[in-house]
Parts: structure tokens; sequence; C-alpha cells
């Protein structure tokens, strides 16, 4: 009888605790419910069960890449990397840093598209996806079309090039991929806010561009699409052959052939492609 009477007297009671006066329920999702007490011990917030107390259970939404729910407030990542080990690590360390990784793409070409679709705080870019230099092209597209896009280049291919073509062509921060955990969070928040970062080591490479030689110094830098027509010339095609690969027309090849000539002082397209692989233009 003593058991009986004790346990009507706790049946009310969350897991046997104490009492909770006029308590409410709320459902936040299918799979969390918000339990709120007005007892004089004051706020009671459960998330998901009696496993996790306290936690805030408000203004939630769901994550487009793992399905799960996050809070407001939380950075947003747009990934854009083509090497799998590379996205999923990445998607592994932003989410331990409380960043949202809320889509990952693994072609440049659609970059501005997935922007226009999530609108992410900052886009974490490899430049390095696709044919060489096209990254940067839908880079500065981006740019074009969203001038306060925040856009970190995150990079296994840290060259003076590449640091310089990320800054060129809009980019806010460059880090390579060897960097710390905290490192990257801290490069991610920065340009966040609208503020330049570049990794040390990013540095040192702009550094080293600055000691090249006096010639390659007044070398005027090469347009994404000439560094793509280049590397074809490298590769031994024809104009025709290069404009049929590109979609554009062989008297267009021309034209860019003739621009790169022009910016690499070269008198035709064998010394282009000499001065542009010893100025580290072309893998």
């Amino acid at each position: 009888m003593i058991f009986n009477r004790q346990w009507r007297r706790n049946r009310g009671r969350p897991w046997g605790g104490p009492a909770v006066m006029n308590s409410t329920i709320t459902p936040v999702s299918s799979q969390q419910t918000s339990v709120t007490s007005t007892a004089p011990t004051g706020r009671i917030t459960v998330c998901g069960g009696p496993s996790r107390l306290g936690c805030p259970v408000t203004n939630l939404k769901r994550n487009t890449v793992s399905g799960v729910p996050v809070q407001d407030g939380r950075l947003r990542v747009l990934l854009a990397d083509d090497q799998v080990v590379a996205v999923r690590g990445a998607v592994l360390y932003l989410g331990a840093l409380d960043l949202d990784v809320c889509g990952t793409i693994d072609d440049p070409r659609r970059l501005l598209r997935t922007y226009d679709e999530v609108h992410p705080d900052v886009v974490v870019i490899e430049p390095a996806m696709g044919p060489k230099g096209a990254a940067f092209a839908h880079i500065a597209e981006l740019v074009g079309a969203h001038p306060a896009a925040a856009v970190l280049v995150l990079t296994a291919d840290l060259t003076p090039v590449m640091v310089e073509n990320a800054l060129e062509h809009g980019c806010l921060g460059v880090v390579p991929k060897t960097c710390s955990v905290d490192a990257l969070g801290t490069a991610v928040r920065t340009v966040a806010r609208g503020e330049r970062h570049l990794h040390p080591k990013a540095i040192a490479a702009l550094l080293q561009r600055c000691q090249t030689s006096e010639p390659a110094r007044a070398m005027k830098a090469l347009s994404a699409r000439e560094l793509t027509v280049l590397a074809r010339v490298a590769e031994g095609l024809t104009n025709a052959e290069i404009g049929a690969e590109l979609g554009i027309s062989a008297d267009t090849v021309k034209t860019h052939l003739a621009r790169t000539l022009d910016k690499l002082n070269a008198r035709d397209r064998t010394q282009a492609v000499a001065r542009a692989l010893r100025l580290g233009l072309l893998a």
C-alpha cells in the first residue's frame, strides 16, 4: 500500500523527478519534443528525450547534407571539390567546428546555380577541380552575380599562381589542405565577415611570386580561358580541336592565343608553352 501511494504521487512526474507544474508539450519536429516547466526550480528544456537535457530546440532547420536539424545562426558553408575523400573529411571537420555544410558540388559549372539555391554564408572551393583554370572562371561569374559572396580557397595546389589567381578572381581567403582544423575554422569565420584571410603558407607563396625575375613580373596574368587554351596547346591540339573541345570557334581560339603570346612576350606557341611551364602556369 505504501508503494502504491508513492507511485500514485510520482506517476505524473517526468522520470520520477520533482513535480512539474503546468507542463506544456510543444512538438518541434517529427523526432523532437520540447518540455517546458514552470516549476519553482526554473525552466527545463528537453531535446530528444531524457538522455539530453538543457539543449535548445527552438529555431531548428534541417541540414541538406546530413538531414539532421541544426540551429539558426550557424554559418552555412557550400563545399565545392571533386575529390571524394577530401569532401568527406571537410564535411566532418566543418561539422566539428559547428559549421553547417548546406551543400556539396563536384562540378564548378554548378557553382552559381547551387549558390542561388542554398544561399550559403561561405563558399569553400578547390580551384583545381575540373579543367585547369575553369573553376576560376566560375568563381568570377559567382562574384560578378553576387559581389558580397564570401569565397575561400581550400587547395592542395598552393602555388604562387594559384594564390594570385584566387585574389584576382574575387576570393577573400586562401588556405592549404594541410592546414589544421582550427586554422580552417578561423579562415571560414573571417571571410564570412567579409575580411581577407591568407594562411601563412599562402603569404609565403605570394612573396615567392614577388621575388621572380623582372621579365616575369612584367608579364600580365593570363585569364582562366587563356590558361585553358594554352594547356590544350601544350597537349598538342590544333586550334580546331581546341575549339571543338571547349565549344568555341577556331577563330576565338586564335584570338585567345594571340593575347596569350602578347602577355607572355612569346613569339610563337612553342615559346608561350615553354614560358608558361617555367612560370608554373602549367602543370
